[in-house]
């Protein structure tokens, strides 16, 4: 059996902000957006390389350059949730790994089945 995802997606931090009433970022949401998008982009460099070793291969591409926007636009959505729908959109289907990386975090998939991306059979297509 396969050692659990090494990545612990629950450091997450649950941030906050309405982009309405925050002029500027206070250092605390600051250091929370940056540790989230770190948290983020190892994560999907940790399930891409294991796609990856396991033959299946592929790039980090859109779903690496995209993270920030995407840990934003989470704390927007908690912030001020009457004036969004907390939907990422991806119409390029390239962001995959993001959309599979938010369900883990959401608990809709466990993190350990991020091991099999890009595995054929084991539904999580790259």
């Amino acid at each position: 059996t396969l050692p659990p995802f090494p990545i612990d997606l629950s450091a997450y931090h649950q941030l906050a902000i309405d982009p309405w009433a925050t002029e500027k970022l206070s250092a605390e949401q600051s250091d929370a957006l940056s540790a989230n998008i770190e948290l983020c982009r190892n994560a999907i460099v940790t399930f891409t390389a294991c796609g990856a070793a396991s033959g299946y291969g592929g790039h980090t591409g859109g779903a690496f350059d995209t993270v920030p926007e995407v840990v934003i636009l989470d704390a927007f959505f908690r912030g001020r949730p009457d004036k969004f729908v907390p939907i990422l959109f991806d119409e390029a289907g390239h962001r995959v790994a993001t959309q599979y990386l938010k369900c883990a975090m959401d608990g809709h998939i466990p993190a350990d089945t991020l091991r099999d991306y890009r595995k054929g059979h084991a539904d999580l297509p790259g």
